[in-house]
């Protein structure tokens, strides 16, 4: 990444006015939310980093929390190019931000997002500045966060941790705070549908998903978790294999204007059957991913699936997705790498 171009982000009042300045080579040039973000897509545009360790996991469904840690970490400073795990977030977060976590806890407790994973997430934020009361991990329905064995447990109480919510009823419709859906629908290319509060309520978005099949979309990793874990109407947007839906939702500015990095959980991948757990078709993978690319990520999740459905008997994705995916919609959008012979993947072996 280039060592200039987001150097001592400050961002200054940025939940009143939206507005950023970055420091480049001691020039001040002004630059919005929109702007950060589309920056870090444009330089992160097909890349993407993974740290691998065998010892990531003690079997199939237990993670060893403390080399994960170490991978997560490992996994940013690599995407970064910096020293330190605090140097390597201020590349992307400024202790200024308020910043949102979107977990994907769908099939928890076994296939959803990794808690070591997110914990160290948390300390890398708490390491440049941000305090617990600014640092937000939040699930769209309760019942997928607080599922026995999840490892997350609710809480407004910044003196135990950072926050810990679900997004509500679908039908709290409010303007404000960060529980419940926007009162006035937002318009998007595929219909309408009421966003989230909390996209408005962060300054910055981290997306921490998880890798498996979806037998309505395909797959679901970075963008899906986004986009249907953030409307009130999911409901209404899974036709046509979610294509081109889930690259329009993800369109808003709301999503795009807001997400400032992926963490992915490939610890495990499921390659049928999803996107509920299931045993007999998951498989241990035992990598974390980082990128700013969620359409490249999205497009490596659909290669590493259909390599596992291949390698055990099962039809390829084109075959059961007729009406093709969204990641070429995406890609035209201007929102990331669809073309996975652009996309450029360094794993890394964990010491």
């Amino acid at each position: 990444m280039k060592k200039d171009t987001r150097r001592d982000f400050l961002v200054k009042g940025v939940a009143a006015t939206g507005a950023a300045v970055a420091a480049t080579t001691g020039t001040a040039v002004f630059q919005t939310e929109a702007a950060f973000a589309r920056q870090l897509r444009k330089e992160g545009a097909g890349r993407l980093v993974a740290v691998e360790s065998a010892k990531a996991m003690k079997s199939l469904n237990q993670e060893n929390p403390r080399v994960v840690v170490k991978m997560t970490n490992d996994a940013l400073r690599h995407f970064t190019g910096k020293r330190t795990v605090a140097q390597a977030w201020r590349e992307f977060i400024h202790p200024t931000d308020t910043v949102g976590l979107k977990l994907n806890c769908l099939a928890s407790p076994n296939l959803g997002t990794s808690p070591a994973m997110v914990n160290a997430i948390v300390k890398g934020l708490q390491s440049i500045g941000i305090p617990n009361e600014r640092i937000i991990l939040y699930e769209q329905y309760k019942n997928q966060l607080v599922r026995r064995g999840s490892g997350f447990a609710l809480n407004d109480d910044p003196s135990k941790g950072p926050l810990v919510v679900h997004l509500g009823k679908k039908s709290h419709l409010v303007d404000g705070g960060y529980l419940g859906y926007e009162k006035n629908p937002s318009q998007h290319e595929s219909g309408t549908s009421n966003y989230a509060n909390m996209l408005k309520h962060c300054t910055a978005l981290i997306n921490v998903p998880v890798i498996k099949d979806h037998s309505l979309a395909g797959v679901t990793v970075a963008m899906k978790n986004m986009t249907h874990g953030n409307i009130n109407n999911p409901h209404h947007y899974h036709e046509h294999d979610c294509n081109p839906q889930i690259a329009d939702i993800y369109n808003h500015p709301l999503i795009k204007d807001k997400v400032r990095l992926n963490v992915c959980d490939g610890l495990r991948v499921l390659y049928d059957g999803g996107p509920q757990d299931n045993n007999r078709f998951k498989v241990l993978h035992n990598r974390i991913y980082v990128c700013s690319d969620a359409v490249a990520l999205d497009s490596w999740g659909f290669q590493i699936i259909d390599e596992m459905r291949k390698k055990n008997g099962k039809q390829p994705l084109s075959e059961r997705h007729p009406k093709g995916f969204y990641l070429a919609k995406a890609e035209k959008l201007g929102l990331g790498i669809a073309d996975a012979a652009r996309i450029k993947l360094k794993v890394h072996k964990l010491a």
